[in-house]
């Protein structure tokens, strides 16, 4: 197969009625066999070209996962336009950029709130699709015109299409992928038909799934981990895609899919992982001492299968009673009843959350990359899965350290450049050609990969003692009752931290022990919530070397947001914009004051306003469970 294109009519003609997507939709599941994906990608195409779509063009999408989104992508592909998605949650300011910078042709939206984004630059572009049409004909005008009109012209080009399809080739661009932008804004990586494929093979060796298997489609799709679960892995290996009905229905949703595979970055393991651990600690009293048996019994198990030790068998027997005990209710709960493997990436998962996911019998498994390797690089192999890693280098794929310890890449999945930014994409690989991740990290004595985190972040306390911020932060991820970790020591006497609390569990703990709060900012400023961190803290700093334990701490009185670009789009922290952000706060965690007055700006959707707070310091002390010294 040459192209993403081939692999769609390859399914529809060898099984033209097997179901290729099922989208939830009033609550009645609708199926899209794969002859009619492939009709309705070729209708639409001809229906854009109708529209004034060129060939070497930019299509940029906006919504929420469906199925229009994969036919709208297909059908730029089919007429070797560049398809490039922009997050449902991104500002006007932010579509307006992408739609500037891209100079897109035109653009697909899924309703109402994507296309008041889009309408204030409707002067540059050609036209407008919305997919979600109920309740909009007083937008429809020459330019804005309903999903479905394009779908019905569409026929009437098919000779256009299929002229302008038989000039797509494996070197064609297919995806117009957005980084991170932890640092700065978001580049666009332009990956080849021959690059998503290449990714998808080298990603098999790690997650073999089948076709006709299930998977669940709900990461936002510009992010490079979903697209190439949805759109590349479903095209390669013939999967069946589900979309949720909606945002709000989510968990219900993949309740009722239990799909064979199932993807999620670290921050919703992480969650996941704490709202168990929330939930139980607030059971009656013998589900409590159920969990807490049975799951340190599949805990223990774990480690050891971990460790390469004899089990034995008290301890199997053991894990025998607790596995439909603990762990099959839980699973079937997170939707993971049947998952046979699940992946995380963009970030690492701490040792600790991948460990308890182990031992619910979850097969999880580590994959690194970047939107500029197709999302494939490094990851872990089946039967070898140590959790303080995330892998080895997959087939066909090179990854060396520089001696900066940079990690670098080279690889038929590595991106063909930058859009519209060739400095990028020269300063992106050195003078013998490998990618430069600009990550830290090394290689273990088994092969094994331990990243670090950004390389600009890798640093060292005032003592020399060598420092990796992430590395600590997902350490204290683990705790259900924190969301996010900011950890800053680079050229400092010792560890501090900034902590965002997790709302829910955080929530429910003080609602349980009658703790009166309105807001998340009461909530964060109250002393009890002060000495529950401080011990969460403690606990998680209990086996860390003196030097690299976090000694004080502030809770941030409001949760980081991608709107104040405190974080990326997909929850990635933005560590400069914080430190700025909270420089009087940090300079306080130093000189021993006890609290600051902090006052910021904050967005949102309406417009700005401002958060003004008193936020308290406070030390984390040995030993574990000790009260910390609170200001008044």
């Amino acid at each position: 197969m040459r192209t993403l294109l081939d692999y769609l009519a390859h399914h529809a003609e060898v099984r033209p009625r097997a179901p290729a997507m099922r989208v939830k939709r009033y609550g009645v599941w609708e199926t899209t066999p794969w002859a009619r994906l492939r009709e309705k990608v070729e209708h639409l195409a001809g229906g854009l070209l109708e529209l004034g779509l060129e060939p070497g063009g930019v299509l940029a999408i906006l919504g929420q996962n469906a199925p229009e989104w994969v036919e709208a992508e297909l059908a730029a592909q089919t007429l070797g336009v560049m398809p490039m998605g922009i997050y449902a949650d991104a500002m006007p300011e932010e579509v307006g950029y992408f739609i500037e910078f891209s100079e897109c042709q035109g653009v697909v939206v899924s309703d109402e709130e994507q296309l008041d984004k889009v309408l204030p630059h409707l002067d540059r572009l050609r036209f407008v699709l919305v997919w979600e049409e109920a309740g909009m004909s007083r937008y429809w005008s020459e330019k804005v015109r309903p999903f479905s009109s394009a779908l019905a012209r569409g026929p009437h080009h098919r000779g256009q299409v299929e002229a302008a399809k038989a000039r797509v080739g494996p070197e064609t661009v297919a995806l117009l992928a957005p980084t991170s932008g932890t640092t700065a804004r978001s580049k666009l990586a332009m990956l080849t038909h021959a690059q998503l494929i290449a990714g998808a093979e080298a990603g098999r060796a790690t997650i073999s799934i089948r076709g006709g298997e299930w998977v669940f489609s709900y990461l936002p799709l510009p992010w490079i981990g979903e697209q190439m679960l949805t759109v590349v892995r479903n095209l390669t290996d013939g999967t069946v895609v589900h979309f949720p009905e909606d945002p709000i229905t989510l968990r219900e949703d993949v309740k009722e899919v239990q799909p064979d595979f199932y993807l999620a970055p670290a921050r919703l393991w992480e969650d996941a992982a704490a709202l168990v651990r929330s939930r139980m600690e607030d059971a009656d009293g013998l589900k409590k001492a159920i969990y807490r048996w049975g799951m340190g019994a599949l805990l223990e198990c774990a480690q050891r299968e971990f460790r390469n030790e004899p089990i034995g068998f008290g301890l199997n027997l053991a894990r025998a009673l607790a596995y439909p005990l603990v762990a099959r209710p839980i699973r079937a709960r997170l939707g993971l009843a049947a998952c046979r493997i699940a992946a995380t990436g963009g970030a690492p998962l701490g040792p600790e959350v991948f460990t308890f996911f182990r031992a619910l019998g979850v097969d999880i498994r580590q994959v690194y990359g970047q939107s500029e390797t197709a999302a494939t690089t490094v990851a872990h192999l089946p039967g070898d899965t140590p959790p303080e890693t995330v892998g080895k280098p997959l087939p066909n794929t090179q990854v060396r350290i520089a001696p900066d310890g940079e990690i670098q890449v080279r690889g038929p999945q590595v991106f063909a450049g930058y859009f519209k930014n060739e400095a990028a994409t020269r300063d992106s690989f050195t003078e013998d050609g490998w990618f430069r991740t600009g990550d830290a990290g090394f290689f273990n004595e088994d092969g094994h990969l331990i990243l670090l985190g950004r390389l600009k972040e890798v640093g060292a306390l005032a003592d020399g003692t060598r420092f990796a911020p992430q590395f600590l932060e997902n350490r204290l991820k683990y705790s259900p009752y924190i969301r996010e970790a900011v950890v800053i020591g680079h050229g400092r006497p010792f560890v501090t931290a900034l902590i965002e609390l997790d709302p829910e569990n955080t929530q429910n703990w003080a609602r349980k022990r009658g703790i009166v709060f309105t807001t998340y900012q009461s909530l964060a400023a109250h002393p009890e919530v002060y000495a529950l961190i401080a011990q969460e803290l403690s606990m998680a700093c209990a086996s860390l070397p003196e030097e690299l334990r976090v000694r004080r701490f502030a809770v941030l009185p409001k949760e980081l947001h991608a709107d104040d670009e405190e974080v990326t789009r997909t929850r990635k922290v933005k560590r400069g914009t914080v430190e700025a952000r909270y420089a009087e706060l940090l300079q306080a965690l130093y000189d021993g004051s006890t609290q600051v007055r902090l006052t910021l700006p904050i967005r949102y959707l309406e417009g700005q306003g401002t958060l003004e707070a008193e936020v308290r310091i406070a030390d984390v002390g040995p030993p574990v469970g000790s009260q910390p010294k609170v200001g008044a």
